[in-house]
């Protein structure tokens, strides 16, 4: 077979794998957390009802503020109106919407939106390896691949959520970089600055500081006589993107900033936690960690160690943007990403860091059999750590300062056992795993987990069992 030929097989080996993946898992309901329904809410009343306010949709929302006397979500507007205007057209076409046709609704919007952005994180992730001059074209396959199912890409590809398209997005501005250094042009400048703005509509912190890296890393990749004209297209690509984002929400509630900015008493807030060290630890090695969930990770460590010198100019202010996002957001928020599995803050800078550790694979030579086998059970342990936030991407976990003294999640830390816990006690309360969890937590705490988490993300089906076998006393016991 000639590589070519390889090289598509495996191509559309990957797109099936997980558009396979996305059609079995894609989720058809929400779960109680804002960061789910306020953006459904959005999508139904933009695509049925034709307005941005939410009370009269089916989905309820903490995420949400008042405004001229109407009920808004307070999220970032740009994702779910225009899935709103997808959406919109299904339901001309088909009258199918989400008061006949909830459960399919959810699906199919998450089916094609996660399938679309898992796909296109693949491919792009390949074709950045590819380019790679040592290693073969099996190895950079499996290592485009790994990213999407050994990580928290995994976790989150079956929810919509703003995580993983800004992932993509950030990865788009790499490529556009990339490009722009090998070729100048205002055109690919241009293209930079419009993938920072759509970094920016889905994730403003991030979106700001790769923005200002992108066009530090433009404006010294261009030649001197050059500069004026190449830092202009980059900003009018951005300034275009942030225009739109801006007009859209004054149009949508008379404000040109996002809500939870604008309105003063929105879901977000800056937070500083009192122990920078310990949350540090735990949000970055720890039971919420970016590197325990994906050591992969770790190798971008001795890559960027011995080459640093060998990364071009636009690599580096990408990795300055990389570390700039981390320190953020683990400087200024104290919650550990709310009601979610890991530290969902930092999806964004996943692939940026996997291409760099896929290049201490991709060497001269080959990686040689400890390299390979090193690099596999650290994969390996990332699928592991991934696959059960595909039950329950936002999931009831600890939430620092959220959760007091004494509540159950400050029994039940990890959201990977405690994921594991609500799956395995779901299929099987009475397996040897479930008795060991209850028996681990205690009673009182693995009973009150497993109400609330089940109630949290709308599993009613266990509920009767959790409630007599841990609560019986709650339990009327009829007329004597």
């Amino acid at each position: 077979m000639i590589p070519r030929r390889l090289r598509l097989l495996l191509t559309w080996a990957g797109i099936a794998a997980i558009a396979a993946f996305t059609v079995v898992f894609a989720a058809s309901e929400v779960s109680m957390s804002g960061n789910e329904s306020g953006r459904f809410a959005v999508i139904e009343a933009v695509g049925e009802q034709g307005v941005f306010f939410i009370e009269n949709t089916g989905f309820r929302t903490v995420d949400s503020l008042v405004r001229s006397g109407h009920l808004y979500s307070d999220k970032p507007l740009a994702l779910p109106a225009l899935l709103g205007a997808v959406h919109s057209l299904w339901f001309r076409l088909t009258g199918l919407g989400f008061q006949n046709d909830y459960a399919s609704s959810i699906y199919r919007i998450n089916l094609l939106w996660c399938g679309a952005v898992g796909i296109l994180i693949y491919l792009w992730l390949f074709n950045q390896f590819r380019r790679r001059r040592h290693g073969g074209v099996l190895l950079k396959w499996a290592l485009a691949l790994a990213a999407v199912f050994g990580s928290w890409l995994l976790s989150y590809g079956t929810m919509l959520n703003n995580h993983t398209p800004a992932a993509l997005a950030a990865l788009g501005i790499f490529i556009m970089l990339v490009k722009y250094e090998r070729r100048p042009s205002v055109g690919l400048a241009a293209a930079a600055g419009a993938a920072a703005g759509v970094l920016g509509a889905l994730d403003i912190p991030s979106g700001a500081i790769f923005a200002a890296a992108a066009f530090g890393a433009v404006c010294t990749t261009t030649p001197a006589g050059d500069r004026r004209r190449a830092g202009t297209g980059f900003l009018l690509g951005l300034g275009g993107m942030a225009a739109a984002q801006l007009a859209l929400n004054f149009a949508a509630y008379g404000s040109v900033l996002p809500l939870y900015i604008a309105g003063g008493n929105g879901s977000f807030h800056f937070g500083w936690h009192k122990n920078f060290w310990a949350y540090a630890g735990e949000t970055l090695f720890g039971r919420r960690g970016l590197f325990s969930h994906q050591p992969f990770l770790l190798l971008a460590v001795p890559v960027i160690a011995a080459g640093f010198r060998s990364l071009t100019r636009a690599e580096r202010w990408l990795l300055a943007a990389t570390a700039a996002v981390i320190v953020f957001y683990v400087t200024v928020t104290d919650e550990y990403g709310g009601a979610a599995y890991g530290f969902r803050y930092l999806i964004v800078v996943i692939p940026i860091l996997w291409l760099l550790a896929g290049r201490w694979l991709l060497r001269r030579g080959g990686p040689g059999r400890w390299r390979a086998a090193l690099a596999a059970v650290l994969i390996g342990w990332g699928v592991v750590a991934a696959a059960p936030g595909v039950y329950a991407p936002f999931c009831l976990t600890y939430e620092g300062y959220r959760s007091p003294e004494g509540h159950f999640t400050r029994t039940v830390r990890s959201p990977f056992f405690g994921n594991l816990f609500a799956l395995v006690y779901e299929q099987d309360p009475e397996s040897a795993l479930s008795r060991s969890f209850i028996s681990w937590y205690g009673r009182d705490a693995a009973g009150r987990f497993l109400k609330y988490f089940y109630l949290h993300t709308k599993r009613l089906e266990p509920l009767p069992g959790v409630e007599e076998r841990f609560f019986p006393e709650r339990i009327p016991s009829g007329p004597r």
